[in-house]
């Protein structure tokens, strides 16, 4: 027995040494595709994935709350988010992501600024020439920190001069193509407001009007309870105000990718018990929305405050807000993949100008909106010049 042990203990143990070094083996390439699978650079095609998902949910996310009365926006902004922070923690978990950064909160913080101020111009310069502002110099912002190295990222530089030209290109072409929709006339259908008290002056900020000269419904206030100061402004004061706010939210809108972008384009300073962050956007989505939750719920309590306790709010926006904010935070996500793998230069001429032809199709064969040969032609060239612009860049990626 003692010779049978001695003559198989070698080969026992060998077998055993040889499970031990392949179980280590299998072990350090496990950890090692993990890695990769967290540190990799997403592939073009993904980008141009993400672009399509960002470009439909982008252009459809307003459809369900747009029979409703948002009010002042506060109310619906603030369910909005909380709809967008629950998304975000569902990627997190889908993605095993155990890191949160706190610079990331910066750029949710922009968004819902840019958001509320909104407002604002909607109530001075009506909605579609707010929505041209703030949509050319989001355009124009993103797309010049990514090509240009702003906030010290590093420049997004086309690879040839061909590329360069057309990436050019396309954002001329972005810009302009927003003339078009500008002039387009369409007819709206009454929003519903529902449950409010048309007897409390804090719960009717406005009276709304149809008007079928402009392509997005505007707002002819008899008296503004909202924003009191702006009835002691005269008329031109508004309109300078209006502009320069739906410029602003235009900035900030533009730069609200810049702290995660800075974070890739930097990682060594960003290093956690000797592990660099990921190349990939998504591991950065949830901290961005954290902070998308966090302002736009200091700006309600705030709203709150200044209203005494007495905002106004139409229940009947809650779920509508809420699916719209669902749809919203996957748009996003579909966003900051296009820019993870194509970069801003390239993603943000293409992300801006799609979802305007979304919206355009959801106004032209579902609500009926845009009528008559006059419209029918500027919403074609309008949609043309902006397909191009979408392949321009695409081509210069």
């Amino acid at each position: 027995m003692t010779d049978v042990t001695t003559e198989f203990s070698p080969i026992i143990t060998s077998i055993l040494s040889s499970t031990i070094s392949l179980l280590s083996t299998n072990s350090s390439v496990n950890a090692t595709i993990v890695a990769a699978s967290v540190s990799s650079s997403v592939p073009i095609w993904a980008g141009f994935i993400g672009c399509l998902v960002a470009s439909i949910f982008f252009g459809s996310n307003l459809v369900p709350v747009k029979q409703f009365s948002a009010g002042d926006g506060v109310f619906f902004q603030f369910v909005f988010c909380v709809a967008v922070y629950l998304v975000g923690l569902i990627l997190d978990l889908i993605l095993n992501n155990q890191r949160w950064y706190p610079l990331v909160l910066i750029g949710g913080v922009l968004w819902t600024t840019g958001n509320l101020v909104t407002v604002f111009c909607i109530k001075t310069i009506g909605m579609s020439v707010g929505i041209l502002i703030w949509g050319t110099t989001s355009l124009i912002m993103g797309w010049a920190s990514g090509r240009f190295g702003l906030f010290d990222v590093n420049p997004q530089v086309p690879r040839t001069t061909t590329k360069l030209i057309l990436n050019y290109a396309s954002v001329i072409l972005a810009a302009i193509s927003a003339i078009f929709f500008l002039f387009i006339k369409s007819t709206n259908a009454p929003r519903v407001v529902a449950h409010v008290d048309v007897t409390n002056p804090e719960q009717v900020s406005s009276i709304e009007i149809v008007k079928t000269e402009n392509v997005i419904m505007e707002t002819e206030k008899i008296l503004d309870t909202d924003f009191p100061f702006l009835n002691r402004m005269s008329p031109a004061l508004q309109k300078i105000l209006g502009y320069f706010l739906a410029a602003l939210a235009g900035i900030f809108y533009g730069l609200m990718f810049i702290p995660d972008q800075y974070i890739r384009d930097h990682p060594e300073k960003f290093k956690y018990n000797e592990e660099l962050p990921p190349n990939n956007g998504l591991y950065y989505i949830n901290s961005q929305y954290a902070g998308l939750l966090m302002s736009s719920a200091v700006y309600f309590m705030l709203y709150c405050g200044l209203k005494r306790n007495s905002p106004g709010i139409n229940p009947a926006v809650a779920l509508p807000a809420m699916i719209s904010g669902f749809m919203w935070a996957v748009a996003n996500i579909g966003f900051i993949v296009a820019i993870s793998a194509l970069k801003s230069a390239v993603a943000y001429p293409i992300v801006s100008v799609l979802p305007g032809i979304v919206s355009s199709l959801w106004s032209l064969f579902w609500f009926k909106e845009i009528q008559g040969k006059r419209n029918y032609i500027l919403l074609g060239c309008g949609m043309l010049v902006r397909c191009l612009a979408a392949l321009f860049s695409g081509l210069s990626a």
